[in-house]
């Protein structure tokens, strides 16, 4: 049987992938920050599908010592790791830093990014493995120049764009780097879906999200895509390679789509990967 961790998968989108995977059979490792909820997530899912192993682990995408202890764990118990999806993300209410990083951006992909490296070895080691980075259109608002900057005057729009972007980048790069190992990996956007994201947002912001929730799409319908990119047979998915699409693509309604953004090049990738290993 495949294995997949999910981080943020106690709740939204998460947890809908998480259901629809072990509906099809896959047992899954829970990453989650909130232990009591990861607990009600685990017990969902174990009723769903009794025949799947269904495993909590606690760790906050923001404390990196504590996602090195959750792989520690996962190595423990793991030899192989199929199924890898950056799913949590961070919306801001306000600018706040981290080791003198934007926190959204530390968490959204600092995190992950540590997260990632240290589970490569177990990735490599399934045969054929998927890394799936949930991204946003949000892409479209972020700056490269921004990344790793102490800026307070940003706006939380720009900081969650920023993150948004460098998901891109994150999952252009390691295609590129591991595309002899056996990985492949997908960004994701999952369209506006109703999962929570933006309910801690005030003023203009949290206005403009109270007027899209009636119109925003269910968590089960924002899963669509990343479950899609999960379990499609990899000769579909390889067969979308040169056209938008296949491994480094960026994927919405189970289907690629062009990117636009003067800051999606390699050289950034490159870039990027090269700051953030000293997280690692």
């Amino acid at each position: 049987m495949k294995t997949a961790l999910i981080t943020g998968a106690n709740v939204g989108i998460g947890l809908a992938t998480a259901r629809a995977l072990a509906r099809k059979g896959i047992n899954l490792i829970l990453l989650c920050r909130n232990k009591e909820k990861g607990q009600e997530a685990l017990a969902t899912i174990q009723r769903i599908n009794p025949a799947v192993t269904v495993e909590l682990l606690i760790a906050d995408l923001s404390d990196l010592d504590s996602i090195r202890r959750a792989v520690q764990e996962v190595k423990l118990k793991h030899q192989k790791l199929d199924i890898l999806i950056n799913n949590a993300g961070y919306s801001p209410d306000r600018i706040e830093f981290v080791d003198n990083v934007e926190k959204s951006f530390y968490a959204n992909h600092i995190g992950h990014f540590v997260l990632t490296y240290h589970l490569l070895d177990l990735l490599k080691a399934a045969g054929e493995a998927r890394i799936i980075n949930l991204s946003s259109a949000a892409y479209a608002l972020g700056k490269a120049s921004r990344f790793f900057q102490r800026n307070p005057t940003m706006s939380i729009m720009s900081a969650y764009g920023d993150g948004k972007l460098a998901n891109v980048l994150f999952t252009k790069e390691l295609a590129k780097r591991y595309a002899d190992s056996g990985i492949t990996a997908y960004a994701v956007h999952p369209g506006v879906v109703n999962s929570g994201f933006g309910s801690n947002f005030t003023g203009a912001f949290g206005f403009m999200m109270g007027l899209a929730r009636p119109f925003m799409r269910s968590p089960e319908r924002g899963a669509e895509t990343s479950i899609y990119l999960a379990t499609a047979p990899i000769a579909t998915l390889t067969k979308l390679d040169g056209k938008a699409g296949g491994s480094g693509g960026y994927f919405a309604d189970s289907a690629p789509k062009q990117l636009r953004h003067t800051d999606l090049t390699n050289r950034q990738a490159d870039d990027l990967w090269t700051k953030s290993l000293a997280y690692v």
